[in-house]
């Protein structure tokens, strides 16, 4: 957002630019019609132009979301049975993209770009996150070699459909999560990993063996 200071009487005064064009917006896509909207229920704040929250179908129950967007960046929210509850998507860089699912639910969380562009989050239909799941594209700082050269460069986070996030996991960048798979608590996610319908545990995590599947009703009401 660009602002215009002045100084009246030795008081500096910054305002925003009434002649910037912003192109930012809040809009709900359905029947491939888009609305815009003049209000939702998250905390939503445009730091660069060209920005956009999608809600596909019908707003999801949002609460104590907070959204803050740079430039040209995109998040998506699709329809959902479920809450979405205590996120923070902080995408204050450049052409950013996240997209959840539909029938996503989150009990807390953050999906974390570190302010370095070109880079997305996109979580597939009916996932599970449960508290404190963490999500980082970028480390935040920079690691290189005897060279020079930047060995960690930010990576897209991949995340299938029907996978649940335990409390605690943490998903860094380049992770990539196959269907059908669960990250148990405690978990730190580095990679890309190859087979559906797995369990993913440890620091740094692998993949078990046994196949598995889950659903979100308790234990006591499952029917084989």
């Amino acid at each position: 957002m660009q602002r215009i200071s002045v100084n009246i009487l030795g008081i500096r005064i910054s305002f925003r630019n009434p002649f910037e064009t912003s192109n930012n917006k809040i809009v709900l896509i359905k029947n491939g019609k888009e609305k815009r909207l003049h209000f939702c229920p998250a905390k939503i704040k445009f730091y660069g132009t060209d920005s956009c929250v999608e809600f596909y179908n019908k707003i999801p129950k949002l609460k104590n979301v907070i959204i803050n967007l740079g430039n040209n960046s995109t998040v998506r929210f699709h329809e959902s049975k479920y809450r979405i509850k205590n996120l923070k998507i902080d995408a204050r860089a450049d052409n950013i993209l996240v997209d959840t699912g539909k029938d996503f639910s989150i009990e807390s969380g953050s999906i974390d770009f570190h302010g370095e562009p070109n880079t997305k989050v996109i979580i597939g239909d009916d996932c599970q996150f449960g508290c404190d799941v963490e999500l980082d594209t970028a480390d935040g700082h920079t690691i290189f070699d005897e060279n020079g050269n930047i060995i960690n460069e930010p990576k897209d986070i991949i995340i299938g459909n029907h996978v649940w996030l335990c409390k605690n996991v943490s998903i860094l960048k380049g992770t990539v999560i196959p269907d059908n798979c669960i990250a148990a608590k405690n978990s730190t996610l580095t990679k890309k990993y190859e087979n559906t319908n797995r369990i993913i545990a440890g620091t740094p995590a692998s993949q078990k063996e046994k196949y598995i599947s889950w659903c979100r009703e308790a234990v006591k009401n499952y029917n084989k």
